[in-house]
């Protein structure tokens, strides 16, 4: 929670703040350029922290003109609104800038001036400003802002609001699209590409493939989530009972039966459908069946509902839920073109650390067993390129078009091998996660 505050406040161009810590600072974060102030007397509440950092930034010289004051626990703060308290202009008889949002009560950040110093004072317990603004309403500014800004007190609070990152996030990217792209998607938006995502399901060598097979037992019945052409399904139907693959691109589902036929595979039952949407038909291909395992490789980067999505793959799952993810969505590869083409940074989808930070919130446990760490590589120029296109939403032929291919010719380069790669494009990093259901859990001895 605290680092998604300190990366807020870095991307409002505010890098070096002050944060109040009790006894140990807390491991695992990047405190980038924060100065920490300890807080010898946490005992007496927020209201000590408040006061001991107001102290400790009123020291400074000069002093400044106004002190921001942000809560650790607010994950979901925005940089936009940041940025609009810091550009409301001093005014010092009413000293306190706080923020109205349209779905919240809470009043968080706050900007105080020297002013209201005496109110800082005053301030007692674990409440820190809330009843001085209650007790000073003529002090007090208000900048009206959409949507809230929850505090995590509790477990369901730490829930709703992984949810709720995790969400905007996808519905950042997706926006984004909707508002610079130049042609739709189409009905099947893997229609020209299936192809790239056929693998011969008897191939060795494959350390993700390997991983899942050792969690795979020789009555199971696998539940492939997001199948495609059957990566993964294929070669798992040579160790288990049986397959249910399950998909919405027809084009990626007509390979998964062309591999199936091509090499004598009839252990895997093919479902056209969306997931969860497919078990709300009363009588769907999947009412009143279950799996002992359930899969999902990459799949759900863009799954703005991530929760129920997943919570309706526990509800089928008997042992074990799996997902392969990389620690930055395929897509990413095509981010470094975003600001060439477009004119701006492309907004990340969420990926295995939301994913696993998700599912502790949720009160699960996962396991994490990272895998392989490779370049992706592709066919010919035309491959990649279309790929590409297809991660910029850009149409042929127009400049920004041009910009993109101008693009390619300086960052593609032979592999070596007869394949392409970009030059600029990191390693992509690959996990397995594993974890128990919640019902399963309950029912283990």
């Amino acid at each position: 929670m605290l680092q998604h505050v300190l990366d807020t406040l870095a991307d409002a161009s505010l890098p070096d703040p002050l944060v109040v810590v009790a006894d140990t600072p807390p491991a695992g974060i990047d405190w980038g350029r924060a100065e920490l102030v300890p807080n010898p007397d946490p005992s007496r509440g927020l209201s000590s922290s408040l006061q001991v950092g107001w102290t400790w930034a009123m020291a400074r010289t000069p002093a400044p003109d106004a002190v921001l004051l942000v809560l650790g626990d607010q994950p979901l703060l925005r940089a936009d609104v940041v940025e609009a308290l810091v550009a409301e202009p001093l005014d010092a008889s009413r000293p306190l800038l706080a923020i109205r949002y349209s779905d919240h009560a809470a009043r968080n950040p706050v900007r105080i001036e020297p002013a209201a110093a005496e109110l800082v004072a005053g301030a007692f317990g674990d409440v820190g400003l809330g009843p001085q603004l209650s007790d000073h309403p003529e002090r007090i500014r208000y900048v009206a802002i959409d949507g809230s800004n929850p505090d995590v007190d509790g477990l369901d609070d730490l829930a709703a609001v992984a949810d709720a990152m995790w969400a905007r996030r996808v519905r950042g990217n997706r926006e984004q699209v909707d508002r610079l792209r130049e042609e739709p998607d189409g009905p099947d938006f893997y229609a020209k590409v299936s192809s790239i995502f056929r693998e011969d399901p008897d191939r060795s060598g494959d350390p993700v493939l390997d991983a899942l097979r050792a969690h795979a037992q020789a009555g199971d019945t696998w539940l492939d989530i997001g199948a495609g052409a059957g990566r993964y399904a294929l070669p798992i139907a040579r160790s288990v009972q049986r397959v249910i693959a399950l998909d919405p691109s027809r084009s990626m589902l007509e390979g998964l039966r062309a591999g199936m036929e091509g090499h004598r595979i009839d252990n895997v039952e093919v479902i056209e459908a969306r997931w969860p949407e497919v078990l709300e038909q009363e009588s769907g291909p999947l009412t009143g069946r279950g799996a002992n395992v359930s899969l999902i490789a990459h799949v759900g980067y863009d799954v703005e509902e991530i929760w129920p999505f997943l919570a309706a793959m526990e509800r089928v799952t008997e042992r074990e839920c799996l997902a392969v993810l990389m620690e930055r969505s395929p897509a990413a590869i095509a981010e470094p073109f975003w600001p060439g083409i477009h004119g701006e940074p492309r907004i990340s989808l969420p990926a295995l650390p939301a994913f696993v930070d998700l599912l502790a919130a949720h009160g699960r446990r996962p396991t994490v067993e990272m895998l392989e760490s490779s370049r992706r590589r592709w066919g010919s120029r035309e491959e990649i390129e279309g790929f590409v296109r297809r991660q910029t939403w850009v149409a042929p032929g127009t400049e920004k078009h041009r910009r993109m291919r101008a693009l390619l010719d300086e960052w593609l380069t032979p592999a070596g091998d007869g394949t392409w790669e970009l030059s600029n494009a990191e390693p992509l990093q690959v996990g397995l996660v594993a974890w128990t259901p919640a019902e399963a859990a309950n029912r283990a001895p």
